[in-house]
Parts: structure tokens; C-alpha cells; sequence
């Protein structure tokens, strides 16, 4: 696994409006928001290890090659490698590039989920629970490995995004009696 660690918090928390709690105990305002609970993840785990495939002419340190700041039209320094097409090496030439570098990383995950729920009473057996669910709170884009070909015009660009899934909304109710 070319991904050392992944980082998880989750936490509830019971919000404190409506009966039995610290505001709002009477009233029709302490009756419609009292009750909700709020519960929240946070995902993080670093991008993978970039691959590079074939016969690579690069000429300088390893090093260099990792960006503190990747931006998608450069995600890493892309100025020691040879580019031209016709020095490029054969098939059978040895391989002597890493197929991956320490520190050369695609795209990471950080994800923010979070719900809201409540359960409402009717009489004395019949209960409706209500909750909302919005996965990928921020929106944030999970965007693909760049390009490891250096023969190619994108090389080390980003030009797309994973399928990971954007912001989604989703309504629950259960009924039960």
C-alpha cells in the first residue's frame, strides 16, 4: 500500500434546544428545533504514489522532482527530463528511473460528512425518524494522478478527476409502529 496512513474522526453532538435541555425547554420554537442531533466524519489519507512507466532520461537529483505546492498544470517539477521525442530509449534498454519516488504523490483525500437527525414520537408506539445526510460537505473535487509520460504534451498535468463522489444530498424517513 503506497498509502502510509488514513486519519479518521467522527464525532455527535446532541444539540441543546427543547425539553430537558439548557434553551429553549418550553414553547412551540423549543418543540420544532429541540431534539435534532448533529454528527459530523473527517477523512484524510495521503495520495498515491505516482507510477512511472517505461524508459525515463532524467537528468538531475530525485529530489527535485517532488513540488511543495502542486498545482494542477504542474504537479511536479517537470524541468530535468528529457522531453524530445527522437532521444527517447527503446524497449530494451534497461530501466535505471524508479518506478515510483518517496514524496511523489497524487491528489490526497480530505472529506468532511455530516448528518442531521430526529426522531419524532407520535402516541404511545409510533415513532418517525427524519434525518438528512450530506456526503462531501465542502465539494471538494478528488482529482486524478497527473501524467508520468514525458513525451506526452500533459506531462505533469492533472486533466481529470477520480470518480470519488461530489457533494450528495440524502433524505431519510423511518417509520416505525
Amino acid at each position: 500500500n503506497t498509502r502510509p496512513q488514513r486519519y479518521t474522526m467522527m464525532g455527535t453532538w446532541d444539540l441543546p434546544f427543547g425539553k430537558g435541555r439548557q434553551l429553549l425547554k418550553t414553547g412551540r420554537l423549543g418543540v420544532i428545533v429541540g431534539g435534532w442531533k448533529l454528527s459530523g466524519t473527517y477523512v484524510y489519507q495521503p495520495g498515491p504514489l505516482l507510477s512511472w512507466s517505461g524508459t525515463i532520461f532524467y537528468y538531475g537529483k530525485l529530489e527535485d522532482i517532488r513540488s511543495d505546492r502542486p498545482v494542477l498544470s504542474q504537479w511536479f517539477n517537470t524541468a530535468n527530463f528529457n522531453r524530445v521525442s527522437a532521444q527517447a530509449a527503446n524497449s530494451f534498454q534497461a530501466r535505471v528511473f524508479p518506478s515510483v519516488i518517496d514524496g511523489v504523490r497524487g491528489d490526497q483525500t480530505s472529506q468532511i460528512n455530516a448528518n442531521i437527525q430526529r426522531e419524532f414520537r407520535f402516541r404511545d408506539r409510533a415513532r418517525l425518524l427524519a434525518r438528512l445526510d450530506v456526503l462531501n460537505v465542502m465539494n471538494r473535487s478528488q482529482f486524478d494522478v497527473p501524467n508520468t509520460d514525458p513525451l506526452n504534451t500533459n506531462f505533469g498535468k492533472v486533466t481529470a478527476q477520480t470518480t470519488a463522489q461530489n457533494r450528495f444530498l440524502q433524505v431519510q424517513m423511518r417509520l416505525r409502529f
